[in-house]
This record gives structure tokens, C-alpha cells and sequence, in this order.
């Protein structure tokens, strides 16, 4: 398994997985491959897969409160079945009982499975697909958006991208901008997971280039465009046939050191100033459900 030099190699789509028994195949060759896997399910394939209130409440575990107080129904089935699908798949990894692993959140949000260290973990969700991260190679951001929302023409890139990254937009043919934020966004918010850095990650610090198409890597860049001494992150972005874009961001850190990856070790030190100075929170692409 390499730890490094996975840059600028494009990826295999992530697995569609359908039901709690898999089949897991693909997952294990990726993460025996890889170091990471990338997968995806729809609400028509999880919602809640009937199970009875007892078992759902023991696969939640301490999650299960927080799903009872989820007042909207979609919502709550969606929280309720990407849980089913992180944890199943952590399971089949880890061969171990989905119900005996634990979802916790570190003071940052970022999630992790109690006792299970070496497998890093990262979940994003939206209408009807669920998308999750899984990797032994170092921390993992996952995002998935709807490939079919408008956001080019709407201010996003004034407030949210780099100068180069508007001016790469506007090289770009104009019916491929739309498709290409919403690449760029969801790279952002898959790297601002991986570091567990959310809302105090300005957009506008950092940019990348624009993946050319589906599966296609992407380089991390400072805010003027040019190259950041990145540590080797891998970063790629797919298309789904759902109508859905899925991107993820891969940590270089290897296991082993208790050394975790932070803003000053990925970027220069004025970058990572700019990263970690106070400032107000982005704006949101849309309302999100709770993750």
C-alpha cells in the first residue's frame, strides 16, 4: 500500500454499495490498493432497511438521541442511513460488528470510531445519496452535492474562490462552470474536513485547480494561484449517474506517529497564518441537514 505519490493519478468511481451484506469487494481492494476507499449509497437503497426500533437504536448507539430529536422526517431517515452506511462499511473493513462501533466527534466535528484509530472516517449527505469516506492511510474529507444546482452567476465565487480560481472559471467554456464550482466547492469542504478545521478555514485562503472531469485529481494552490507545498494530499472529484458530485481530500500523514496534519503543516507559514486568523464564517451553499 503506497502512502505517497498517489498525486495525478485519476481513481476508480466510488462503489454504489446497496445493502448492509454488500458486497464489500470493491471496498477491499481499494483500501488494499489505495489506502482509502470512496463509497455511496442512495436513500432508496438504505432508508432504514426496516429494522425494528431496538436494533436501529443499537447501530445508532449514542447517536440515537440525537436521531430521535430530529424533527423532520426526511432528514432524520437520511442522518439515520448514512450512519447505517459508514458503519457498515467500517465493519466490513474492520471485520467487526457494525453495531459495536461507536460514531463520536472530536471538539472540532470531525468524526471518528471510537477505539478504532487506524481507520479514519468521513460522511457527507444530501437529498437522496449518502456518501462516506474510509481510509488507514490518513485523515479523509468527503462532500457530495447535487450536480444539478445553479450556482454559477450567483456571487459564490466572489465570496467563496480565489482570484485564480474565478479567473480558471472564466477560461472555461460557460456550460462547463457550473459543473466545475460545484468540483471546486466540494473539494473545499472535502479538504476542510480532512484537516478538522471547518468554519475556520476561509475559502478564499486556499484555491486548487479545476479537475477536468470526472475522477480527474486536483493540485492544492495558494490564494494567488500558485503551487502550495502540499505534503503529497491526494484530491479528486467524481460525477455519479445519481446526478450527484462526490470529491475527497486524502491526508499524507502515515499511522504510526502521534503527529495528526494541521494548516501549518500542509501550507506555508503565511498561508497557514491566513488560515487560522479569526474570521467570519463563510457562506454556506445551502442549508445543510445535521451531519
Amino acid at each position: 500500500m503506497a502512502t505517497s505519490g498517489r498525486r495525478g493519478l485519476a481513481g476508480p468511481a466510488p462503489v454504489r454499495v446497496t445493502a448492509p451484506d454488500g458486497p464489500w469487494t470493491a471496498t477491499d481492494t481499494a483500501m488494499e490498493e489505495r489506502g482509502f476507499a470512496l463509497l455511496y449509497g442512495l436513500m432508496a437503497d438504505w432508508g432504514d432497511h426496516g429494522l425494528p426500533d431496538d436494533e436501529l437504536g443499537r447501530l445508532l448507539g449514542q447517536e440515537a438521541g440525537r436521531h430521535a430529536g430530529i424533527r423532520q422526517e426526511q432528514t432524520r431517515r437520511r442522518f439515520a442511513a448514512s450512519r447505517l452506511l459508514l458503519k457498515y462499511a467500517a465493519g466490513a473493513v474492520l471485520d467487526a460488528d457494525p453495531g459495536e462501533l461507536e460514531l463520536a466527534r472530536n471538539p472540532n466535528g470531525r468524526p471518528y470510531l471510537r477505539g478504532c484509530g487506524q481507520l479514519e472516517v468521513s460522511l457527507s449527505h444530501t437529498g437522496d445519496i449518502l456518501a462516506v469516506g474510509l481510509s488507514h492511510v490518513g485523515p479523509i474529507g468527503v462532500d457530495v452535492e447535487s450536480s444539478a444546482r445553479s450556482i454559477y452567476g450567483t456571487g459564490l465565487a466572489e465570496e467563496s474562490f480565489t482570484a485564480y480560481e474565478r479567473a480558471a472559471l472564466g477560461w472555461l467554456p460557460e456550460r462547463d462552470r457550473n459543473a466545475s464550482m460545484i468540483r471546486l466547492w466540494t473539494l473545499k469542504e472535502a479538504y476542510s474536513k480532512a484537516l478538522g478545521l471547518g468554519l475556520r478555514l476561509p475559502f478564499t485562503s486556499f484555491g486548487f485547480t479545476i479537475p477536468a472531469a470526472s475522477g480527474a485529481t486536483a493540485r492544492l494552490l495558494r490564494s494567488d494561484g500558485s503551487p502550495a507545498d502540499d505534503g503529497d494530499w491526494h484530491l479528486e472529484s467524481h460525477t455519479l449517474d445519481a446526478g450527484y458530485t462526490v470529491s475527497a481530500a486524502v491526508a499524507p500523514a502515515v499511522f504510526g506517529t502521534t503527529r495528526r496534519p494541521t494548516a501549518g503543516t500542509v501550507l506555508d507559514a503565511g498561508l497557514a497564518a491566513a488560515v487560522l486568523a479569526a474570521r467570519p464564517p463563510r457562506p454556506a451553499l445551502d442549508p445543510r441537514s445535521p451531519q
